[in-house]
């Protein structure tokens, strides 16, 4: 009986340090935002993804970082968007694609707004501003988007803001 005791109190120890383990090496997203008054805008800067590579070590040449979505909630004009795409070296192609604006609704998400994006050519950094103006005061919305490069080799980072109320 004491036997069976000592096993399960060890296996609920194990079980706790791997629970550690697994939340403490969990991914974590970046934000950060400001309190708004008149003079100023709230912008909330949402993620910066990069992908990673973990099987056999092999990894492409076109590296995307700073892939990054910015949302700014402005009274007179709506959801304000900038999205940002870097990478190490002039790529052959660069921008973002698959822009998806979504409102939360009871049953889930609503996209409310859609946009097939934009790129550039022999560059190393895509910047492009979108605008939503019916968004509605109090309620939620996130953006997803589709970050890609090539410089000599094609890659895609699928990016997505989470959930931000919209308040002003």
């Amino acid at each position: 009986m004491k036997k069976k005791k000592r096993m399960r109190k060890g296996r609920t120890i194990v079980a706790f340090l791997l629970a550690l383990f697994f939340a403490v090496s969990a991914p974590a997203q970046e934000v950060q935002a400001e309190e708004y008054n008149e003079n100023t805008t709230l912008t909330v800067v949402v993620a910066n993804k990069t992908q990673e590579y973990t099987s056999f070590g092999v990894r492409p040449l076109t590296t995307l970082f700073d892939c990054e979505i910015i949302m700014a909630f402005r009274a007179d004009e709506g959801l304000s968007m900038t999205f940002t795409t870097s990478c190490a070296g002039a790529a052959k192609v660069i921008g973002v694609k698959d822009i998806k604006v979504q409102q939360k609704m009871w049953y889930g998400w609503k996209t409310v707004m859609t946009s097939d994006g934009g790129e550039v050519y022999d560059r190393a950094l895509f910047a492009a501003d979108l605008v939503y103006p019916d968004a509605i005061k109090d309620k939620t919305y996130r953006v997803i988007a589709t970050h890609y490069g090539d410089v000599d080799g094609y890659e895609e980072v699928v990016n997505d803001t989470g959930a931000f109320q919209f308040t002003y």
